[in-house]
């Protein structure tokens, strides 16, 4: 029983690394910007129509926005209540992905599976940072294990809950739902001769259940900018459900999408790639023989997969192919951020799996290559604590004795593991595992605090939020790059901008005025020639965008940008 108990362990320490990064301010641009507009949604009650500052808003699907804007009512408006949706998302996604790996291969699979997905960066990135990625990679994974189950024991509940899968994941962000779950299946049905299985008449009855579940937003769209006169020549917003259903995705391929199109940072075809190799930490060196093994094995099997597979064939073809198709296709994109290609994670997952449990539990294929992956993992391993050291004594010193505490725990632990290495998973796959969540601790309760501190949209706005002599509807932002969501989330309703600082002489009129602005903006103020006083001064830079010269103490503050809240009013 406590043996049973012991496998639940390694989830338990994800989740509380999870919780740590829960309670940091919402990050610029998107998560903050997610965040504000779900804040509106809740004040205003507009469901249906998305808005953003009281502007209609085309661009993401309304899932995120909704559940966010609903737990705010139950629960409150906080960084937590933010996050504790996709948390608890992220942890359905590990288990279907477990379950997915079970289904085709065995327990042990299944669970190596969920380990290597819950404890790869890219998961501790998207549960703090939130995206609509989040929700997305969970509704997927948990798509596609119940259509297999389904294509399995024909169970039609499986197929019921597949498609709501597919519903939920376009959703939360679009075509993209869909598309994976087919590429992986259509790859499956080809590689097993299949045909027929294109054809089941109960695709349709899935379709309908999408639709369904599509219908309110859909309606949304419609009602919001196809019905909307004001947006009948307007280039992306003539037909929000257009725009949604093909030129929102598919459009960044044909170069359709005008916001892709125009963008003058045009990435190479390796940029997903080259982003995987942080996004799939601790595995991502490991991960490179895992696929290859994948695809040799497909070419020895003549790309077919048979009813009465060897052991070491390949029994589905779900997990390369639906990694390998969408990873592809997104490289295509003529507009990427290194996101795009998490939904296609926890297919990786399972293709690490199957080859972690070559190495840890086949005693020909561990003689064979436990050493050369003990290797790797150990490089893997010193490279991260390096990092990990480097922000938190040179960059960013931490003083909190019981962080350091935790941080020398998991490491004393990642140690022990490959010292005493009393079995192959404890030798392999748990100094990684130590490490990985030691490491985002660290950030999670330190580094990213520290950043947050030169996010002065959040700062600036907690400040107003908590100050009583000051009115926020008298609170205004003047100068560029300044109005992000975290300047609207900390506070009700939202910034007013200021185009021109002369406008501050007529609303001065009516009584003091706070000025949320830059160096620019202060001194074009101070020419107004009023009674201006600067209540504070901060160092701002935008802390998703980390550079080098930046953590360097000496050179940062060249990097950042000075701003200013200022109280304005007319001299008597």
């Amino acid at each position: 029983m406590i043996k049973k108990y012991i496998n639940y362990l390694p989830f338990v320490g994800i989740g509380i690394v999870y919780i740590a990064g829960a309670f940091l301010d919402v990050m610029d641009i998107d998560a903050s910007q997610y965040a504000a507009m779900s804040k509106e949604m809740m004040e205003t009650g507009e469901y249906l129509q998305v808005k953003e500052r009281s502007q209609d808003y085309l661009d993401k699907p309304p899932l995120l926005f909704w559940v966010s804007a609903l737990f705010f009512k139950l629960f409150g408006v906080s960084n937590f209540v933010f996050r504790i949706v996709p948390i608890i998302a992220s942890f359905i996604g590990f288990y279907a992905t477990y379950r997915l790996g079970k289904l085709y291969y065995n327990t042990r699979i299944g669970y190596l599976a969920a380990l290597v997905l819950a404890s790869c960066q890219a998961m501790f990135l998207m549960n703090h940072d939130i995206r609509t990625d989040t929700m997305l990679t969970a509704a997927t994974i948990f798509a596609i294990w119940q259509i297999a189950e389904f294509n399995e024991y024909k169970k039609w509940l499986n197929l019921i809950l597949g498609f709501v899968g597919i519903g939920i994941a376009m959703l939360a962000k679009g075509p993209i739902g869909l598309m994976v779950p087919v590429l992986a299946f259509s790859v499956h049905f080809i590689l097993k001769r299949s045909w027929a299985s294109f054809f089941r008449w109960q695709w349709l009855v899935g379709l309908v259940i999408v639709a369904l579940m599509l219908l309110p937003m859909s309606i949304g769209l419609y009602m919001q900018f196809d019905a909307n006169p004001a947006y009948a020549n307007h280039p992306d917003k003539s037909s929000g459900l257009y725009f949604y259903f093909w030129k929102q995705s598919f459009g960044r391929l044909t170069g359709e999408n005008t916001f892709a199109s125009n963008d003058a940072q045009n990435p190479p075809i390796y940029f997903l790639a080259q982003n995987f190799l942080w996004s799939f930490l601790p595995w991502v060196l490991i991960f490179v023989p895992a696929l290859f093994q994948n695809i040799r094995q497909l070419f020895r099997q003549k790309f077919k997969i048979s009813n009465n597979n060897k052991h070491k064939q390949l029994p589905e073809g779900i997990t390369t192919g639906g990694f390998v198709l969408p990873f592809l296709a997104l490289s295509l994109s003529s507009y990427q951020l290194p996101h795009y290609t998490f939904v296609v994670f926890p297919l990786a997952a399972i293709i690490q799996a199957r080859y972690l449990h070559k190495v840890l539990y086949e005693p020909a294929y561990r003689s064979k290559w436990m050493r050369v992956n003990m290797g790797l993992q150990i490089f893997t391993i010193i490279i991260l604590w390096a990092l990990a050291i480097i922000l938190s004594t040179w960059a960013f010193p931490l003083q909190n004795i019981l962080t350091w505490g935790v941080a020398i725990a998991a490491l004393a632990v990642s140690v022990y593991f490959l010292i005493t290495r009393k079995n192959a998973f404890q030798a392999l796959i748990m100094p990684s595992l130590m490490t990985i969540m030691g490491v985002n601790f660290l950030m999670n309760a330190h580094v990213y605090r520290n950043l947050f501190e030169y996010q002065t949209g959040s700062v600036i706005s907690k400040y107003v939020a908590q100050t009583r002599e000051i009115k926020l509807n008298r609170f205004y932002v003047f100068g560029q790059d300044l109005h992000f969501g975290s300047l609207d989330f900390y506070r009700s309703g939202f910034t007013k901008d200021l185009v021109n600082s002369k406008d501050l002489l007529d609303l001065a009129k009516e009584g003091t005025c706070w000025i949320y602005t830059n160096e620019k903006g202060l001194a074009e103020i101070k020419n107004l020639r009023q009674k201006t006083t600067v209540i504070k001064k901060l160092k701002k830079f935008p802390v998703s965008m980390i550079t080098l010269p930046f953590l360097n103490p000496e050179l940062r503050d060249k990097e950042v940008t000075k701003v200013f809240l200022v109280k304005f009013s007319l001299t008597k």
